[in-house]
């Protein structure tokens, strides 16, 4: 069944009403524009991703390309990891820049090929349906052959076997670009959403606890907000003494820095404190 999922930049919303608005219209899934060129994050993507996986079981991301094939794509992939999106997640680069080389495959190619290599796999690379039918993009000698092609029309792609269909800009005059996933790529067999959404478990013990995700952020207090939050984190293999505060239904570990999660897919229990 073709699915229709939903381009957003920082031109659209980002709040859970909006998310929910746009279910309610028919999309079942969303793309996010995480990243440009290597010193630009969208302002929005972050809650736009984390309402996103409120609404939908698909949130994918993009980066708009520059032609700096491993700069971007590190810096991309720096962004991927820091908002939580595993390995799963479909990542698409957004070929249409003015300024790429007129023949820009080789380049495309540095860039899904460093992607590959760290583990991300589900890739697929956007571009004009005049860009692959010019040989701009072509796709023959991509490292993956799965497209992405935008073409305004209601007829087709106007490209052979496109994985997915970008048709409009102005969905049902909603003022977004939506797509036609025809063969489930665009919104990727497998998505963090699941994970994500799994009922999530905690520590409850003090002791001295070890970082096994990226990093962890820390926070004044132990709402875990963007308002408490410190200019400061803890990276993967930091090991820090923490004492566990429950806050609500679930626990926190109190630091001499502030608080971070107690999640057990963040944190372990290296040894167990016996005060309290």
């Amino acid at each position: 069944m073709t699915k229709k999922i939903v381009d957003l930049s920082s031109y659209q919303a980002d709040s859970l009403a909006y998310m929910k608005q746009l279910k309610g219209w028919g999309a079942d899934g969303i793309m996010v524009k995480l990243t440009e060129g290597t010193g630009y994050l969208s302002p929005k993507s972050g809650n736009q991703i984390t309402n996103g996986f409120k609404v939908f079981d698909t949130v994918g991301v993009y980066h708009f390309f520059h032609g700096r094939g491993t700069a971007e794509a590190a810096y991309f992939l720096a962004w991927v990891k820091k908002m939580g999106l595993d390995k799963s997640t479909v990542l698409a680069i957004d070929v249409e820049a003015p300024g790429l080389t007129w023949a820009t495959t080789g380049q495309v190619n540095v860039f899904l090929k460093y992607l590959i290599s760290h583990g991300y796999k589900n890739v697929i690379t956007y571009g004009s349906g005049s860009w692959f039918t010019s040989g701009r993009i072509n796709r023959s000698k991509l490292v993956d052959k799965a497209i992405w092609v935008a073409a305004y029309n209601n007829y087709g792609p106007g490209v052979s076997n496109a994985n997915a269909w970008q048709n409009t800009d102005n969905w049902n005059g909603h003022g977004v670009d939506c797509s036609r996933d025809f063969d489930g790529k665009l919104s990727g067999t497998k998505t963090a959403a699941k994970k994500i959404a799994k009922k999530a478990t905690y520590w409850s013990e003090n002791g001295l606890y070890e970082v096994i995700t990226d990093q962890v952020n820390v926070y004044g207090k132990p709402a875990l907000d963007k308002a408490n939050k410190r200019r400061i984190h803890f990276s993967k293999g930091s090991t820090i003494y923490g004492k566990a505060v429950k806050y609500g239904k679930v626990y926190r570990i109190k630091t001499d820095v502030g608080y971070i999660s107690a999640n057990k897919d963040y944190v372990k229990l290296v040894r167990k404190s016996g005060g309290k």
